[in-house]
């Protein structure tokens, strides 16, 4: 019998960012390996990152989909993908990030790129950074970015509850989300446990990590009564 496994989706948090068993070309800005579509191909999340760490307590496989710079029009993108061609019985957990990072489809480069604020300062000519100046400067809207979060949110947990999957959903930052479905767990206790930071240490992870097994060992007493 295969055992259930863990699926998290995320951004550099989940990943692991920071974490000693990345390799040093990770911070290497001029390795081709940091960048689309070689990083498909080289991107892999640390091991010592919180779903590696509660796949550990509980004996179960594990899938760590976190990505540096990811967006939540990413995270919700990659869910979804996933979950229409998952046939194992799956706990997900979905880590949500800032609001205003996004992607958008490139013709030129026949892929999804992400963008992110930052990008604003880069002397770069790629795509990529010209349209992050664009949208940016021109189109971005805080309020329009909550409201899409919070449809996915809700999306996330209508359909693993269709699909019979187990969930656990948070945001590690500050933010105003309001009326929320009980998989979604507590901001303030969640950043309490990393300290604020959106890259957290081993231990950090590690604490995370119970925190999250006490909430799934809720999760799964409250369906046996």
């Amino acid at each position: 019998m295969s055992k259930i496994q863990i699926t998290s989706f995320g951004c550099s948090f989940t990943f692991g960012e920071e974490l000693d068993d990345l390799p040093d070309w990770f911070n290497d800005k001029s390795d081709k390996r940091n960048y689309m579509p070689l990083k498909l191909k080289y991107e892999k999340a640390s091991k010592k990152s919180y779903p590696y760490v509660l796949g550990e307590l509980l004996d179960f496989e594990v899938e760590n989909n976190g990505w540096r710079g990811g967006s939540n029009d990413r995270i919700f993108r990659t869910f979804f993908d996933h979950l229409i061609n998952n046939k194992k019985k799956t706990i997900y957990t979905i880590q949500w990030t800032f609001p205003h990072r996004t992607e958008y489809w490139s013709e030129e480069s026949n892929m999804y790129l992400g963008i992110v604020p930052e990008m604003l300062d880069s002397k770069d000519g790629r795509e990529s950074i010209l349209y992050a100046k664009d949208y940016f400067t021109k189109f971005q809207n805080d309020d329009v970015d909550n409201e899409r979060l919070l449809k996915y949110i809700w999306s996330i947990d209508s359909l693993c509850k269709r699909f019979g999957h187990e969930l656990l959903q948070f945001i590690p930052i500050e933010n105003k989300l309001d009326i929320l479905p009980d998989s979604f767990l507590n901001t303030k206790e969640v950043m309490a446990l990393v300290e604020d930071k959106i890259h957290p240490t081993e231990e950090q992870h590690k604490r995370l990590a119970k925190y999250l097994l006490i909430g799934l060992t809720n999760v799964l007493q409250d369906k046996s009564k």
